[in-house]
């Protein structure tokens, strides 16, 4: 990723774009007072850079039928570096993971997982979670409300 700083005209790009990535290169040229092909060129520069890292879809998951969002600490049996990778290896191919942090504290891992209903959780819990390389301990913590959820991240003023 550059380490260059961010001009003031690319984070009025940033800004448009986090708030709308769909925009088309013409609005977003004019919402920040330039024209298309600086606008198209800047643009690019920030995702070669490695500062804009993608575009994604964000789904409503319980109009997708999955009512719930939990939060999981898991344990593992070894710090050794060959089983944290294969611990963390496994992750990546279970759908039902949205995210996994290392953490400092008490607990080695954190993971958002969504599932259907609190069976169908329990069941992947039980099964999938607990059967994964290295685990010692899996705690849940079930989403009540969602009060703020957003992947803007606060940009420089």
């Amino acid at each position: 990723m550059n380490a260059s700083p961010l001009s003031p005209a690319d984070l009025q790009i940033l800004a448009c774009l986090q708030s709308d990535p769909r925009m088309p290169m013409a609005e977003l040229a004019e919402k920040t007072h330039s024209s298309v092909s600086p606008c198209w060129r800047r643009v690019k520069r920030l995702e070669e850079s490695g500062v804009i890292e993608g575009y994604s879809l964000q789904l409503n998951r319980k109009a997708l039928g999955l009512g719930i969002d939990a939060f999981v600490f898991v344990k593992i049996t070894s710090h050794h570096e060959r089983d944290a990778v294969e611990f963390e290896q496994s992750l990546q191919v279970i759908d039902q993971v949205l995210s996994c942090y290392i953490l400092s504290g008490a607990e080695d891992y954190l993971l958002r997982i969504v599932a259907a209903d609190l069976d169908t959780f329990a069941n992947f819990s039980r099964k999938v979670l607990a059967a994964l390389p290295h685990v010692r301990e899996v705690r849940s913590a079930f989403v009540m409300q969602t009060i703020k959820e957003t992947t803007r991240l606060p940009l420089p003023a």
